[in-house]
């Protein structure tokens, strides 16, 4: 390029699909469901996620010590394994995007009970506050007590936004 010229311009990005060394590519990309995997095949609508998984997880070790030995055997037989780990991956990965909904709920669920609890407690100890103030209140002259009663009621107009103007 000269000094003042400009680099020019990238390429648009391919929409649909294009052959690059032979080989046909696809730009949109669409997750095969679960019923198109050669392993996983779900029995109904009362499936168990959490036991799916920890059923997979087993598979998952059991293919991977399988593939140990593979290698150390025949070390050129490795694929095979390789891809029943790929898919087993797969299918992990599936069920767990299924189970985030239901993770979202659970979690939002405890969080706002844990702040009910807290807001409780915090009411409770303004109730006890306010019992402790108002028995100490019943000790002093009948005209304290009035003028902390006006203060109150004015605390609580202005609280409401009702409160008049006071100079």
């Amino acid at each position: 390029y000269g000094q003042d010229a400009e680099p020019p311009q990238p390429p648009p990005p391919v929409k649909g699909s294009y052959t690059a060394f032979g080989a046909e590519h696809v730009t949109d990309f669409v997750e095969p469901p679960f019923e198109q995997s050669l392993m996983y095949r779900r029995d109904g609508p009362g499936v168990d996620l959490r036991e799916e998984l920890i059923s997979l997880n087993k598979e998952l070790l059991e293919r991977f010590i399988a593939l140990t030995h593979d290698v150390i055997a025949t070390p050129s037989s490795y694929e095979r394994r390789v891809e029943e780990i790929t898919l087993l991956l797969n299918n992990m990965h599936h069920l767990l995007n299924a189970i985030r909904p239901s993770q979202a709920y659970a979690t939002l669920e405890h969080v706002l009970s844990e702040q009910l609890r807290q807001k409780k407690e915090r009411l409770a100890a303004l109730r006890d506050a306010k019992d402790t103030a108002g028995g100490g209140l019943g000790e002093i002259p009948a005209e304290l007590r009035g003028a902390v009663g006006e203060a109150t009621k004015r605390a609580e107009q202005a609280t409401k936004g009702t409160a008049p103007m006071v100079e």
